[in-house]
């Protein structure tokens, strides 16, 4: 006899979103006290060279990326719509195509990791000391990025049936059993830097069970089948997804290249240096990019079912309201970055700490352009309209590359800003110029309409920084309960601030009532 599978309940609406986003904030929060909490210790015990080749070796694993994206960053889009299209069968067969073709693109990874550990010295500038340590790093990276893939298609249930709560205790389960790794072996056995990777390793082990366990309660109907398998359909998504791999070599131009270009050509240290600077950036940019996904399912449904009325309210909407809720930390970044390293950084040299504040800076301009418009680029995804928005990306990814190189070859400005500025000022001048025209484009909208709430959005960032600079000079933060107290103080007039200027009364019951958990 068949034992039966207990099914979870389907949550709805405001209580689904307000799931999702508590969930989602909770896995970046745990992610950031990760990072707030061990970047001090290996940097005292490993040095600024180690650190950042914890930061080099993520990076080459998102050159992955390049290839797998292809497939995976439009599986989602194709199941979903099939899904709530009534093809069930053509659903299920994506479904199995896409989790056997990661199985085959994960063995290929692995066999690459084994000859980029063994050639590691002639790829990048590293102490002797540390090869052996690296190379170990390298190999369990690549291994995990291997069962990343072969996670993915039990992660897309949770999107079909807009329950990404799911995933997001699934990640928080596995953060947490990644930070508390990380904690005991560096704070009891000699440290070393492949314990990022192997702990990273055993959480993602955890993480595919509780997909996989997921999977089975929410949408049983979807089962891994070889009978399902399809080439057609691998090589569908891969047509379209040739273009968000073209994405992917962009994103690898624009900032994928900067901690390995600074190792090449300005030293290991400074590379530290920098992988330091974007630690809180990048962890403020996944922030941005959670509250934007979370708008994702609702508007791949509603494309399914053709209400472009309803999807176009849905992107206006959803554009606002990330932008409402990122200024406030991205702009107290700029304000109050200093501070915050003055108390995270202790010991170290006050030149060094305002290097790494002015790094973080620059990084976070193209962010808050970024943040602004967020929700947009997934508008490309959706209509499967990549290709012009690819095409304009790669012109400037290849302009930044040109530019970066030029400065480091021919002028003796500083290299660390250099690879810090360039990217970051013309993928500003993409994001407030570019994006918003695009995407209109292909909704079919006019090609203004998405500068008015844009305009709004650039309104209440000038006046939040503006607030925050008064701010700075009359808060205390000499000690971490004075910096909270006083970052608390700053969000509340923020949040008071963009909720006036960016929402009207409607929108704002509706963000508030977004952000409540009710029981029906």
């Amino acid at each position: 006899m068949t034992k039966q599978i207990k099914p979870l309940p389907i949550l709805q609406g405001k209580t689904a979103f307000a799931i999702n986003l508590i969930s989602q904030v909770s896995v970046i929060v745990a992610q950031m006290v990760i990072s707030l909490f061990l970047t001090p210790i290996v940097l005292e015990k490993m040095g600024a060279e180690a650190y950042g080749f914890v930061g080099l070796v993520n990076n080459f694993v998102s050159y992955v990326a390049v290839i797998t994206t292809a497939l995976n960053s439009l599986a989602g889009r194709y199941i979903t719509i099939a899904h709530h299209s009534g093809d069930q069968e053509g659903a299920e067969s994506y479904y199995s195509s896409v989790f056997f073709a990661n199985c085959v693109m994960a063995v290929a990874v692995l066999a690459g990791s084994v000859l980029l550990a063994a050639n590691i010295e002639s790829v990048v500038s590293v102490s002797p000391g540390l090869v052996e340590d690296l190379q170990l790093m390298i190999l369990l990276a690549f291994f995990n990025c291997a069962l990343s893939l072969v996670v993915v298609v039990f992660g897309i249930a949770a999107f079909i049936k807009n329950q990404l709560y799911l995933n997001s205790i699934a990640q928080l389960v596995s953060s947490v059993i990644r930070a508390m790794l990380l904690c005991v072996l560096f704070l009891t056995v000699v440290p070393h830097m492949w314990y990022y990777s192997a702990a990273a390793v055993v959480a993602s082990v955890a993480f595919l069970a509780l997909q996989i366990w997921t999977t089975r309660r929410i949408a049983p109907e979807y089962r891994v089948k070889a009978t399902c398998f399809s080439i057609h359909r691998v090589l569908e998504i891969l047509k379209s997804g040739l273009w968000v791999s073209i994405e992917s070599i962009n994103k690898l131009l624009l900032t994928g290249l900067d901690l390995w270009i600074s190792n090449l050509f300005v030293g290991a240290y400074q590379m530290g240096i920098l992988s330091v600077a974007k630690t809180i950036p990048n962890a403020l940019l996944s922030v941005s990019n959670s509250l934007s996904s979370l708008f994702y399912p609702k508007c791949a449904e509603l494309y399914a079912k053709k209400k472009t009325d309803e999807l176009v309210k849905q992107f206006g909407f959803a554009m606002r309201f990330t932008a409402a809720v990122m200024i406030v930390p991205l702009a107290g970044f700029v304000a109050y970055g200093l501070h915050f390293y003055e108390l995270w950084l202790p010991g170290r040299d006050v030149s060094e700490l305002l290097l790494i504040q002015r790094l973080s800076v620059l990084t976070v301009v193209s962010l808050l352009a970024s943040a602004l418009v967020e929700p947009l680029y997934y508008a490309n995804t959706l209509t499967n309209k990549i290709k012009g928005s690819v095409l304009i990306t790669l012109g400037f990814s290849l302009l930044v590359v040109a530019i970066e190189l030029s400065l480091l070859f021919f002028t003796e400005l500083e290299g660390l800003f250099v690879i810090a500025s360039v990217s970051s000022v013309l993928m500003t001048f993409r994001h407030c110029f570019i994006q918003p025209v695009y995407a209109a484009h292909v909704l079919g909208l006019r090609g203004s309409s998405f500068y008015k709430p844009l305009g709004k959005e650039v309104v209440g960032l000038f006046v939040v920084l503006a607030t925050f600079a008064i701010l700075s000079k009359a808060l205390p933060f000499s000690s971490w309960a004075c910096f909270l107290i006083s970052c608390l103080i700053s969000a509340a007039i923020g949040y008071t601030e963009l909720s006036l200027l960016l929402l009207d009364g409607e929108e704002r019951r509706k963000a508030f009532g977004m952000l409540l958990v009710r029981r029906r």
